[in-house]
């Protein structure tokens, strides 16, 4: 009992420590920041997607009405199924090429053909860990942008704002690159330098507050006795508070 009690005041004394302490991104952790895009850069990464099954793409070409505002979903073999150019292989390429493909096969029945499509994107993901109530795996788009993706995972209130971690992982290790984010910066004072736009397989943690996981500490040390705790508050309510 008694141990539990210095250990106990131990954690009241680190939380005292802790306050008004809010470790915001250090230098070293700021640095990383250009090895992630901003959102003015968002056609850049929209443009390295490649399509693949099981993603959606509309196809609008006003000069073909065989195949304008078709909307398909790439086929499990990484082909689109179209009328007039039948079986077409897209997977693996960008929307971009897959417009030119489109446009030079068009080209054979149509002059001056100009093709654009639209992507449901599907296939690609990334992924948010840590204290959100919306945690778990995320569709890609190429317009994901941290705040919209931090608003929609909803951090709780053990969630430590000032210390959002955003990775990029990689196999190999030149590639591979970590910073931290200040939420709490951007929404207060409006800069959004850091608002960076993610791509396929980057990873958003959101970790618990200094706080918060004393708390948990203190919860998991407690945890034995809650049960003696229980069996003694029902012995003394059965016996009329008699002992």
């Amino acid at each position: 009992m008694w141990k539990t009690r210095w250990m106990m005041a131990g954690m009241v004394g680190v939380m005292l420590m802790l306050g008004g302490c809010t470790w915001a991104p250090t230098d070293k952790e700021r640095a990383q920041l250009p090895y992630f895009k901003k959102p003015y850069q968002r056609t850049v990464s929209t443009d390295r997607y490649a399509v693949a099954p099981p993603d959606v793409i509309t196809i609008h070409a006003p000069k073909a009405p065989e195949v304008d505002n078709v909307k398909q979903q790439i086929g499990p073999d990484g082909t689109l199924n179209l009328d007039l150019l039948n079986r077409v292989y897209v997977a693996g390429m960008s929307p971009q090429e897959v417009e030119a493909l489109l446009a030079e096969k068009l080209r054979t029945f149509y002059n001056d053909v100009k093709v654009r499509l639209d992507v449901e994107y599907k296939s690609q993901w990334y992924y948010v860990f840590g204290a959100t109530t919306n945690a778990g795996p995320k569709r890609y788009t190429g317009r994901d942008m941290l705040v919209a993706v931090l608003a929609e995972a909803q951090p709780t209130t053990m969630a430590w704002p000032e210390r959002i971690y955003v990775i990029k992982p990689s196999p190999d290790p030149d590639q591979r690159h970590v910073t931290v984010i200040n939420l709490k910066e951007i929404i207060e004072q409006g800069d959004s330098t850091a608002n960076v736009l993610l791509e396929q397989d980057d990873i958003v943690y959101v970790p618990m507050n200094p706080f918060a996981a004393v708390g948990v500490v203190m919860q998991n040390l407690l945890f034995p006795l809650q049960p003696v705790f229980t069996t003694a508050s029902g012995a003394r309510a059965l016996s009329g508070g008699g002992f």
